[in-house]
């Protein structure tokens, strides 16, 4: 199954909240997927709206996602227990909407060395783990891949901490894979080594961050439109189809919906591809697998 959706309120959405969001993601755009953003600070979502987009994403077959505010750190002294508060506020709110993951970024390196810092994240995320589960929180963890050198998360360290901690998922952004690999994403065995090396967390599913991306020297500097981008998705969407792999893809594009629809359109250009036909319903693969 590939499901498809945007990190935010649609722009083109003229009601700006989430519930608004999430019926112009369904109705309007004829997508499937939604990641509500709490990335700029704490946003209170009332209970109400929760259970309305708890309601509305399951009778319409719409996949919620949350992501927590970006700046977290699970590796640091002071800021330590602040992030935890942050999370579990996050995953509280998403709990309340059904929402599948809350996306967090794990942390900085700081002045500690890579092993350290493996050490902290990981006794960290156990203790997030664990607060879940005395809150009854249902929701995954997701640990973000991230695109700059100082920051912990390259995508051998995401899977890593994935391996040793309960109730965490990798969240593979591939524009920051592709900016700390300097531009290392362009062909599709490029593509197929990533999936390749999240085989041992026997994933049955994969949360997958799209944009473009400018990067100099490893490091990311900002997103950009896709297809302004020096990452290519048409490579990307035929692993994805020839293994019939079960992904959502988030689009983080500035172009946020725009760029979700382009995914939507290049996914169902390859599906017609296979078919021979003339038209395609990305939400169902039946005619090639």
């Amino acid at each position: 199954m590939i499901r498809i959706g945007q990190a935010g309120i649609p722009l083109s959405c003229k009601g700006r909240t989430n519930k608004d969001g999430l019926v112009y993601t369904k109705q309007v755009l004829d997508l499937n997927a939604m990641e509500i953003q709490f990335v700029r600070g704490l946003f209170v979502m009332g209970d109400e709206e929760a259970q309305f987009i708890k309601d509305y994403s399951k009778e319409n077959d719409v996949e919620m996602h949350v992501h927590a505010p970006y700046y977290i750190n699970l590796a640091g002294d002071e800021e330590t227990e602040l992030s935890f508060d942050k999370i579990l506020f996050s995953a509280k709110s998403a709990n309340k909407m059904g929402a599948k993951t809350v996306v967090i970024h794990p942390g900085y390196y700081g002045e500690h060395n890579e092993k350290k810092t493996m050490k902290k994240i990981i006794k960290n995320t156990k203790k997030i783990h664990n607060m879940f589960k005395k809150e009854k929180i249902k929701v995954k963890i997701g640990l973000e891949t991230m695109g700059k050198q100082k920051v912990f998360g390259d995508l051998d360290e995401i899977i890593e901490v994935c391996s040793n901690v309960k109730g965490t998922i990798p969240v593979i952004d591939l524009g920051h894979i592709h900016a700390r690999g300097n531009g290392c994403l362009k062909k599709r065995e490029d593509f197929e080594g990533v999936f390749e090396k999240l085989k041992p967390l026997k994933l049955k599913h994969y949360l997958i961050h799209l944009t473009g991306v400018l990067y100099e020297n490893g490091n990311e500097l900002y997103h950009l439109p896709i297809k302004k981008g020096d990452m290519p998705l048409m490579p990307l969407i035929d692993v994805v189809l020839d293994n019939n792999y079960n992904v959502t893809f988030i689009s983080e594009s500035p172009l946020m919906e725009h760029d979700a629809v382009y995914i939507r359109l290049q996914v169902e250009k390859a599906i017609m591809k296979r078919t021979g036909k003339e038209e395609a319903d990305y939400k169902d693969l039946s005619e090639i697998l």
